[in-house]
């Protein structure tokens, strides 16, 4: 059989072709550190790449969530910290005044303007903002906490001292749920789980985002006793809150009644207690979001091993691999350098 000089050119320049393919595909593989971009070219290890990448994403989500929580968590603290600072500052100038000190009336005066200055960093506090968030204000996007024209603190509208909580839920003095004061939830792989309804989720099985506030800084009523300036014994009911209760004790200061003050800040005390309680929630629940941060972190190291055992390649394989085709490459240049014609050889390089 002839081989004619066209069949010989054709044959060099299909090879020369695949040489240069595989080529291509090898330099791809190193640039890439994958060892395949198809399904089809590895259906097997492609199927768990498939699984992995899901892992992988859903790990970047929860370390996301578990981020913007921890900040918000920072922000929550810190308002409280400085409520805290606030009411402990108050309750030493009660002291003074209860003990006698300070009791003349430009004293008074000046007790009286801390009051009101403490009142408004409360409502300023309870209103922090993180991320344009209520933090301390359940669902609602707009102000949370107000004073109505009667100077009572109301909470999405309704005086703090009407509310009370059953089974975790803020209700009105007729009985009805305080709009938007609901709880938030956030996913951060807690195995997320609908209830039976199929239309609600286990409450468990997901982190709780928002901060009850009012549960904090009071709510409802109680009594205090005390007796007046005649000896009597007397029963008072008031707010639990702590905005309500510095009004309280503005007015006593101005009547000059210490044991009404006195009481009123017991009663304070009794509420700086459940702030406390609040600081150390959310100290423990920062701790636990930390964990969870860590053992986040842990997993996307393992799924990351995972990805390149079996979406990567072994270097020093693939490098070896890619010398073989660089060689062959250059074998192929020189072999067509001596069997074709010059012009052609020049376009092929």
């Amino acid at each position: 059989m002839r081989i004619t000089s066209r069949q010989m050119t054709n044959t060099y320049l299909f090879n020369a072709n695949n040489t240069m393919s595989r080529y291509a595909e090898q330099f791809e593989k190193l640039e890439t550190g994958r060892g395949f971009d198809r399904l089809s070219q590895n259906v097997s290890l492609g199927k768990k790449a498939l699984r992995n990448r899901t892992a992988i994403y859903r790990n970047a989500q929860y370390s996301a969530n578990v981020a913007a929580a921890r900040e918000q968590m920072s922000a929550a603290e810190n308002a409280l910290m400085t409520i805290n600072e606030q009411v402990q500052n108050v309750s030493s100038l009660a002291e003074k005044a209860l003990n006698g000190t300070n009791t003349d009336p430009t004293s008074r005066a000046i007790f009286e303007e801390s009051l009101e200055e403490t009142k408004r960093g409360l409502v300023d506090n309870m209103n922090s903002l993180y991320m344009d968030k209520y933090i301390l204000g359940g669902t609602n996007g707009e102000t949370p906490y107000t004073v109505s024209d009667g100077g009572e603190l109301l909470y999405n509208g309704i005086k703090a001292s009407e509310i009370v909580q059953t089974d975790g839920k803020y209700y009105d003095a007729s009985g009805a749920q305080v709009d938007l004061s609901g709880d938030t939830y956030v996913d951060i792989g807690l195995g997320l789980k609908l209830k039976p309804d199929g239309e609600s989720f286990d409450e468990n099985s997901v982190f709780k985002m928002s901060f009850p506030g009012l549960e904090w800084t009071g709510y409802g009523t109680s009594e205090i006793t005390y007796e007046d300036k005649d000896g009597v014994e007397k029963t008072e009911t008031v707010s639990n809150n702590m905005y309500d209760i510095l009004t309280k004790m503005q007015e006593a200061l101005k009547d000059n009644d210490t044991e009404r003050l006195g009481a009123l800040r017991d009663h304070l005390e009794n509420g700086y207690d459940d702030l406390l309680v609040g600081i150390a929630n959310l100290g423990t629940r920062s701790a636990f979001l930390e964990e969870k941060g860590e053992r986040l972190e842990d997993e996307a190291t393992d799924l990351e091993i995972i990805r390149k055992n079996t979406e990567g390649i072994n270097d020093t394989d693939e490098i070896t691999k890619m010398q073989e085709y660089n060689y062959s490459w250059l074998l192929t240049l020189k072999f067509g350098s001596q069997i074709l014609p010059q012009s052609l050889m020049d376009y092929i390089r």
